[in-house]
This record gives C-alpha cells, structure tokens and sequence, in this order.
C-alpha cells in the first residue's frame, strides 16, 4: 500500500511556503481583477473618440445656435392697402314719383294759364344721372361731385335749351312740390311760361329719394 503523498504545503516547506502561495494568489486575482473590467469596457462603452465622431443630428449644426430669419415676403406698404378701389353705387328709380312730380307741375301750370311741360328723355336722363350722383356722395346741391353744371349735364345727354334746375331730398312727390312752390326762385323756374319740356330723377336709397328736376325750352 502505497503511503499518501505530502500536501503542497508540506513540500513548499512549511511558513514559507504559505506565504508564497498566498502572494502567488493575491497576483492571480489582481490581474483578473484588472483584466475583467478592462474587457467589459472595451466591450460595452464608446470611447471618447467615438462619441465625438457621432454626427450631429439633422436640422440643428452642431456647436451652432438656431437663428431667425427673416421672410422674403415683406408685409404690404400703405400703398397697396390703400389703392383698393372705391366702391360704386348702383341706384334704382321710383317712376312712380317722377311722373307724380310732373302731374302736380302741369296742374299749378294751368292755374298760371302756362303750357303743360312734357317728360323728355334726355331731360330725364341728365336728372338721373344727377339724382344718383348725390345720392352715391350724399349732397344736395346742383353741382355735380365732378364739378359739372346743369347746363353741363343736359348737353352730355344730348339736350339744347336747358333753363333751370331744382334738387331736394326726402318726401314724396307732394311733399316735394309743395315746397319748391313756397320758395319764390324754385316757383319761378316751375312756372315758367317759355319752358317746353322737363326732366325728373328720384334715386332711392331705401324710402328716401334724392330729387332733381330740370326745365327745357326746347
């Protein structure tokens, strides 16, 4: 039978050879120790140079800060706002009160012993065009917004031998009459003998009419 072989200690040779083999220990597990956590770095996380070398991300520069532009469309000037075109005024005619106006005309007419006057297209005319005129602006006078006379006026619409000339707004045909009769220069151009023809306009702007009337010798 064979006797059992002397351990590692025994052969290293008692103290001494115990502290050899724990020096030889404590060596092994400090170079793993540094080996280990060498091989999970290497492994698991980027290096500086890396990291650096990582582009930026799209739209934003980097090491640049966002800027504001400028759009190349300009806001519009005061100009343009301004030159936006002027509205214009479509006006609409009561029939009904020209030719009321020209019945009362022609029956004070007769009490003054002075000829009917006959509605003339082209009296009645220049009248409208007057009576929208003053509507559109909202005056009442006989001048026209352009600077035009009466007489103006008739001879655009193709009428010779204007005479006068009366503008009023408001009321109705009675109404209206009535009151150009009390003021003696508006009776006077009414009632005048030598005058043949007459033209009347009532542009409406909802119930009120803008009047004008003019008189023709011809």
């Amino acid at each position: 039978m064979t006797a059992p072989q002397p351990g590692l200690v025994a052969r290293l040779g008692g103290p001494t050879g115990v502290a050899a083999i724990a020096t030889a220990v404590l060596i092994l597990f400090g170079i793993g120790a540094v080996i280990v956590p060498a091989l999970f770095d290497g492994a698991d996380r980027p290096s500086a140079a890396a990291a650096a070398a990582e582009p930026a991300p799209a739209g934003a520069p980097a090491g640049a800060e966002p800027t504001e532009t400028a759009s190349s469309a300009a806001p519009p000037s005061a100009a343009a706002t301004s030159a936006r075109p002027t509205p214009t005024v479509t006006a609409s005619f009561n029939a009904g009160y020209e030719d009321r106006v020209v019945q009362l005309v022609n029956s004070e007419r007769r009490k003054a012993r002075c000829e009917a006057l006959r509605m003339h297209p082209q009296l009645r005319a220049a009248a409208r065009s007057h009576s929208a005129d003053m509507l559109a602006h909202d005056f009442t006078r006989s001048e026209g917004s352009d600077g035009s006379s009466p007489e103006d006026r008739a001879g655009k619409a193709g009428y010779r031998g204007f005479a006068g000339e009366l503008v009023a707004k408001g009321g109705d045909a009675g109404d209206v009459v009535k009151s150009w009769l009390r003021d003696k220069s508006d009776r006077e151009i009414l009632l005048d003998c030598a005058t043949r023809s007459i033209g009347v306009g009532a542009a409406m702007r909802g119930r009120t009419p803008y009047w004008t009337v003019d008189t023709g010798r011809a």
